[in-house]
Formats: C-alpha cells, structure tokens, sequence
C-alpha cells in the first residue's frame, strides 16, 4: 500500500509539471498505468524531417493550438493543418491531419507517449516520397 501512494504521489507531482499524463489505477493488482492526455499535443515543437538517409535532418516546427473532443488544430512546416484528428490507444496518443501547398497534399500522422517525443511521418502524392520525422518539445 504505502508503495502504491508513494507511485500516486510522484505521478501527481508529474501532473503538475505538466499536466499532460492521465493515472489509470487498476486495484485488483494494484497496477498503475500513465496515458497521455490530450493536452500532450498542445505548444511548438521541433521537428526533425528525415527526408534523406545520407544527409542531416532538415528542420520545421509543428503547433497544436487547440485539442477538443477527437480533433486538433495547428500547423505544420508553415501550413494550416486541415482535418486533424486524434486518438488515445493505450499509453499512445495517435494522431493524423493534412496540410497543403502548390505542389499538393501532405498526409501526416505521428504518436507520442506521456509528454515524450513524437515519431512521425509524411506522405506526399504531389512530391512523390514518404518521409519520417521526430519531433520535440520546445
């Protein structure tokens, strides 16, 4: 028992760093488990676009303005992200939206766990490649 409020105590103090994990307390074994909330998204972050193994990462930014009921609003790499979507499997939050400009449209999506960095990655039709990309908290 005292094993188990000194765990509650620490995920409350990681709560009010950041206010971006869900607890789920399972009291048949006492498990504890830590999900992102949907704030998890929210702010600037620094994204790292993997677009050619030979060379380094180019770089961009993605911002989440607002997370509400499934879906989310921001931009990514200078663009209004159109249709974005979100969803909490698990420990993950798993999310997808679409950006465009005069060469088509991009198709992204990514993951991140409990305020941690986010693996991504974007198809584009118009250039024709499909490209990974972290990013992290600014």
């Amino acid at each position: 028992m005292r094993r188990k409020a000194g765990i509650i105590m620490a995920a409350a103090a990681l709560m009010s760093l950041g206010g971006c994990i869900a607890i789920n307390v399972n009291e048949a074994d006492e498990a504890i488990n830590f999900s992102p909330a949907p704030s998890a998204l929210l702010g600037s972050w620094d994204v790292s676009l993997n677009h050619d193994p030979d060379s380094a990462p180019s770089k961009t930014e993605f911002i989440v303005t607002d997370v509400t009921a499934g879906t989310f609003k921001g931009r990514f790499y200078g663009s209004e992200v159109q249709n974005g979507r979100y969803t909490i499997k698990g420990d993950e939050l798993i999310f997808a939206g679409r950006t465009s400009d005069q060469s088509g449209t991009y198709w992204h999506s990514g993951r991140i766990k409990a305020h941690a960095l986010i693996q991504g990655q974007t198809l584009s039709d118009g250039r024709n490649f499909l490209m990974t990309w972290t990013a992290k908290r600014k």
